[in-house]
């Protein structure tokens, strides 16, 4: 596959919050936002089901869990008859009573008067209930450089600088999370557990959100996964890699601005914003999130939430428990069985089931394909499946 269709494929996880945008204003005409965001320059790409992000193969949770969860939605002035989880196009995380952080492509496309029509509904597992709070937004702040041009940016699929936060006409009694702090570091080291939360779809190309909150166990994978899989589109200061450790379960469309959250002694920490990843949903696939937990993200969300709130947002003190022992699986690529099944044993891997891709080109019963890339980490002794050539 060639590098502009790999990337093609890295749809980003959020343009449905836009696309849903978009639905409303031709659906509901009367009751429509006064002009419908137009996708633009700076906006990332998507094929296949193209935008926000759900969780694919997750568990159902209850918000109690991870009470600094919000779901973003069109007002319910504009679809009085619409329910919540219709409304509903991305996620985000309180970080105070009256500021919420989330994924800059979510809003960016919309004018002043299009963000005063998004609601924050938080409190809730199941998004068509009526408990919990529903809060409107009155701001959104984005980084700037220092022309005061937005640093946020499409590139191939993928979205850079892609952070937002909104300012609330009242205040949130949800808990608040606050982001890992830079004493913090191994809170978003590679090989730390993480946990992904949201309402995304449960299902590539289905339109369908599912009733109740979903969470997903991910582990924090290294740069270089990110890097052979997206290129120089992978930013890694600003960009965090991450995947599940069985490649089951994945964030999806739906699930764009939604926490990714490591648990450390002193409470939970926000690392990671859902940002992008396959378009398909594909566990398999590495999804990247926006790296809050970095330098520079972390330092505009540290200022603005201080001159915003007063509040001091970042974390410290907190530990996470010691990263797990993973297998990091090897590059196998024009081995033999035999030499593969080695290296993947001597990483700590196995090798799994081994299938004929009579549709490649290389020298006969070579490796040509695994399916877990190098440098994915994986439970020990995980059964790595490999395509051979006929």
């Amino acid at each position: 596959m060639s590098r502009a269709a790999h990337l093609a494929n890295r749809a980003a996880l959020a343009g449905c919050g836009l696309l849903l945008l978009l639905l409303l204003a031709i659906l509901l005409a009367a009751f429509l936002l006064p002009s419908s965001p137009a996708a633009a320059g700076g906006e990332p790409s998507s094929s296949g089901s193209g935008a926000t992000a759900s969780i694919v193969n997750g568990k159902a949770t209850t918000i109690g869990q991870w009470p600094w969860q919000v779901a973003l939605t069109v007002s319910s002035r504009i679809a009085p008859r619409a329910s919540t989880s219709w409304r509903f196009f991305c996620g985000g995380s309180v970080l105070a009573p009256r500021l919420v952080i989330t994924a800059g492509h979510c809003v960016a496309d919309l004018n002043r008067g299009q963000i005063r029509k998004i609601e924050i509904v938080s409190g809730r597992t199941r998004l068509n209930s009526n408990r919990g709070q529903v809060a409107r937004v009155t701001g959104l702040r984005m980084p700037v450089n220092a022309s005061g041009k937005r640093r946020f940016r499409g590139l191939a699929g993928a979205a850079d600088w892609d952070v937002a936060l909104l300012t609330l006409a009242s205040p949130l009694s949800a808990e608040p999370i606050k982001l890992a702090g830079p004493d913090e570091a191994a809170a978003w080291s590679p090989g730390q557990v993480a946990w992904t939360t949201g309402w995304g779809i449960t299902k590539a190309f289905s339109q369908r959100v599912p009733a109740r909150l979903q969470v997903a166990r991910q582990v924090l994978m290294g740069n270089g996964l990110c890097h052979r899989a997206d290129g120089v589109a992978y930013k890694s200061r600003r960009m965090i890699c991450m995947g599940a450790p069985r490649a089951h379960a994945s964030a999806c469309n739906g699930d764009s601005g939604g926490p990714l959250v490591v648990e450390t002694g002193a409470g939970y920490r926000l690392v990671g914003l859902t940002s992008y990843g396959d378009g398909a949903c594909r566990g398999f696939v590495p999804s990247v999130d926006t790296r809050v937990s970095g330098r520079q993200i972390r330092n505009w969300v540290a200022r603005t939430a201080m001159n915003l709130t007063g509040r001091n947002v970042v974390g410290s003190g907190g530990t996470p428990r010691p990263a797990p022992d993973w297998c990091k699986v090897p590059d196998v690529f024009r081995l033999r069985q035999s030499q593969a099944k080695a290296r993947l044993e001597a990483a700590g891997c196995r090798l799994g089931r081994v299938r004929t891709d009579y549709y490649s080109v290389g020298q006969a019963g070579r490796i040509v394909g695994s399916r877990l890339a190098p440098g994915w980490l994986a439970p020990p002794g995980f059964k790595v499946g490999v395509w051979v050539a006929p």
